[in-house]
């Protein structure tokens, strides 16, 4: 899996009400609504400004807070293509791998990329490489059910071809 994008800094702490607050939360979503509150606790102007495969680059405990699903699901409806920090909060974690969303945990990596910088993550290879100053850091790695689970786009899709697997071969 190859996501190359600019890189979006941000700061330690970040919760996930900053990352989707609370009021934009509806019982259902038009296409497109939750993608366009995304980080808007941080910078109103956040979500017309990423692109699909942007990579946010977060400090220390990145995605702390409550269990806001719509954090993870508003970041993978953008397109956003990872998400790196030192670390993050737990729930924040697993609701953005079962949105197969990549987040990858890398110490002092909020230190070694800057806004704006090119940034490409092949979670395969196990490599992340900031293109604009040629660092390259090791990414550690994932299990292989976790890499499958991000290339089929999440928990649901997942567990759909999974099922649809098991179908097959009861027939």
């Amino acid at each position: 899996m190859q996501i190359e994008g600019i890189a979006w800094t941000l700061g330690e702490n970040i919760n996930t009400d900053l990352i989707y607050p609370k009021t934009h939360f509806r019982a259902e979503y038009a296409p497109g609504e939750m993608a366009s509150h995304l980080m808007s606790g941080i910078d109103e102007s956040f979500a017309a400004k990423v692109n699909p495969g942007d990579v946010i680059v977060g400090g220390k405990n990145f995605g702390c807070g409550s269990s806001r699903e719509e954090a993870a699901a508003a970041m993978r409806e953008a397109g956003i293509g990872a998400v790196v920090a030192p670390s993050f909060g737990r729930l924040f974690t697993r609701n953005c791998i079962n949105h197969g969303l990549p987040v990858i945990a890398i110490p002092g990596i909020d230190r070694q990329i800057s806004e704006g910088d090119r940034v490409a993550v092949n979670l395969e290879e196990g490599k992340l490489r900031n293109l604009t100053t040629g660092l390259v850091v090791d990414i550690p790695p994932m299990a292989p059910e976790i890499l499958r689970l991000l290339e089929d786009g999440g928990i649901a899709n997942y567990t759909r071809r999974i099922l649809e697997a098991r179908r097959a071969e009861d027939v």
